[in-house]
């Protein structure tokens, strides 16, 4: 069971540490600054490359802290919207210098372990320094804990069908489920922009790519001339079904316009009418075979093939494979608040303690990680 799994509060906790941090860091460069003023020129020799590291280190990451603050608290003022810039500064690449931590908590280890290996050589001034860097390291130490934890809850331990402190088994093909506030269209602030430079060029069939930097309304149809293909395709479901495919994997429909299967849209905005359940969205790669065209529903299809592909005449395409083993892959996208006034029935999606979501991630202590991906 994860540590600190209670978002908020390992949040407070983050903010606590990078305060002590500051601190820790305003009392190193005081003595340092002090020692250099007295030392000789061999003491300064070592004193000197400490301070670069330690101070070079320690004054990122105070910026970074500040930048933090002020996206957070008066981001919206700064940035009306995500194409605003302040200082020729995007939003997105604000919050990725306020979101910085691992590396430069590196270079501060760094720092500390030269100081140690060098203080005998220098007497009480590298003494000095290695007892109140030890003291200060400790709160690094767990700043980057706590950010690793951070990190480790949002891609590997958001399980939002179960609150068990046993990790449930999911199938195979089930990459992970991420809250609706990562996708590209609830990052932006304008109708269906992109946020990936290569926007309708971009080759990138990478999940994780798809859903967080394309907009909904992007089609991913398939080569119309090649059997084989492997291509992205879209899914919508309640709840309790989308949990039951993460452990178990799809079911094939018996019956359906384009006979029985799996049923995919080629873009997620498309499943928002084609699907007859709601509050989740999957992703999936697909492995295609064998693929027979048609522009009518209801085909006659010949048995040797593996995938039925239906070319809508607005290109709202939609296709059907007939095994569940050609769908490799797939991420699972949960709306945490859904509108249940949508839902046909009054307990459709729920799962048996009558709740949609059981382990709730707390979107907002992530803002700004959602930001800087």
């Amino acid at each position: 069971y994860m540590w600190l799994k209670d978002d908020l509060e390992r949040f407070q906790y983050l903010l606590s540490l990078h305060l002590i941090n500051t601190i820790a860091f305003l009392v190193r460069f005081i003595i340092i600054c002090a020692d250099i003023s007295s030392a000789s020129s061999d003491a300064k020799g070592y004193l000197v490359p400490i301070l670069l590291l330690d101070l070079g280190a320690s004054v990122i990451l105070l910026f970074s802290n500040i930048v933090y603050v002020l996206l957070r608290y008066i981001g919206p003022v700064i940035f009306e919207t995500d194409r605003n810039k302040m200082l020729c500064c995007s939003q997105s690449f604000a919050w990725r210098l306020a979101t910085i931590t691992f590396f430069f908590e590196l270079l501060k280890f760094i720092a500390f372990v030269l100081a140690c290996a060098c203080a005998n050589k220098y007497g009480p001034y590298g003494l000095g320094y290695c007892i109140v860097a030890a003291f200060s390291f400790v709160p690094s130490i767990f700043t980057v804990v706590v950010e690793y934890l951070h990190h480790h809850r949002l891609w590997l331990d958001y399980r939002p069908d179960s609150s068990e402190k046993k990790k449930p088994t999911y199938c195979s093909g089930h990459r992970c489920f991420l809250p609706m506030a990562m996708l590209n269209d609830q990052q932006t602030s304008h109708w269906q922009q992109t946020q990936c430079p290569k926007r309708d060029e971009c080759q990138s069939r990478n999940l994780y790519h798809v859903l967080m930097y394309h907009s909904g309304n992007q089609r991913y149809p398939p080569a119309k001339t090649a059997d084989g293909q492997t291509v992205v395709g879209f899914h919508q479901t309640d709840h309790k079904a989308a949990y039951s495919i993460a452990k178990t994997g799809f079911r094939a429909s018996k019956k359906g316009m384009l006979g029985p299967g799996v049923y995919f849209a080629t873009s997620l905005d498309h499943t928002e009418f084609k699907a007859q359940q709601y509050g989740t969205y999957i992703c999936a790669k697909i492995d295609l075979r064998r693929t027979f065209r048609t522009k009518t529903k209801n085909p006659t299809v010949p048995t040797n093939y593996d995938t039925v592909y239906f070319e809508h005449d607005r290109g709202a395409d939609e296709f059907c494979v007939r095994k569940e083993q050609q769908i490799q892959s797939w991420i699972i996208v949960v709306d945490q608040d859904p509108n249940e006034r949508v839902l046909k029935k009054g307990n459709a999606g729920r799962l048996d303690s009558g709740k949609f979501i059981e382990d709730r991630l707390n979107e907002n202590v992530y803002k700004g990680c959602f930001a800087s991906l």
